[in-house]
């Protein structure tokens, strides 16, 4: 599949910077200083400023006139909002999905689903949500929507660094990689219906 995102000149201080992200290296309403940039990605002023213009257009940092760059933190109603919108485009990628869900890709998701399962009981809330983000990643690969799949990808990661409730209790984990295994189950049958119920749900539980 293409890259949903056309990648900034500064691609691998811009890679680098978003995988910390992702990664939980940084926390929401972090501030981050431009020269300890420079010096931990071994990069120029120009590189990081490029990097952190284009995580602000994703929405992964926010940038604040006359203090810098920080990483996005959401008020409730903004997530709400954001948990909204993800809901119906990951409902409306659902046929796609169906349709590209190959036995490959059918195992690499069980793979992933199955090691959040195991993890539960070892991995912190950073490796849990780093797991969980790699699950959603690969499903919304299947989508053949590109535009469909860039706004998603963009949403998720987002709100990547937000410390949600239900990923901070052993009950909430437990849910949510049951839901990660019923969906790579319904995927697998095709039921278009069940499955778009079950995302919205899923999504709507975040």
């Amino acid at each position: 599949m293409n890259e949903v995102h056309t990648r900034p000149k500064s691609k691998p201080v811009f890679d680098k910077i978003r995988a910390d992200i992702v990664e939980g290296k940084f926390h929401a309403g972090q501030w981050l200083k431009q020269a300890d940039l420079e010096s931990h990605y071994h990069a120029s002023r120009s590189e990081v400023r490029a990097a952190l213009s284009t995580l602000a257009e994703r929405g992964m940092v926010e940038y604040v006139k006359n203090r810098g760059f920080r990483i996005f933190s959401y008020s409730e109603e903004e997530l709400n909002e954001i948990t909204e919108l993800l809901e119906i485009l990951e409902v409306a990628a659902v046929p796609g999905m169906i349709q590209r869900a190959t036995p490959a890709a059918i195992d690499e998701l069980q793979e992933i689903a199955l090691r959040f399962e195991r993890g539960i009981a070892s991995s912190n809330a950073a490796q849990l949500r780093l797991i969980n983000y790699e699950f959603h990643q690969k499903l919304n690969r299947l989508c053949p929507n590109r535009l469909i799949a860039r706004n998603i990808q963009s949403l998720r990661e987002s709100f990547i660094s937000t410390p949600f409730d239900r990923y901070m209790t052993y009950d909430g984990l437990k849910a949510a990689s049951a839901e990660h295994l019923e969906i790579v189950s319904l995927l697998e049958a095709g039921d278009e219906d069940a499955l778009s119920s079950l995302i919205k749900a899923h999504v709507s539980n975040i």
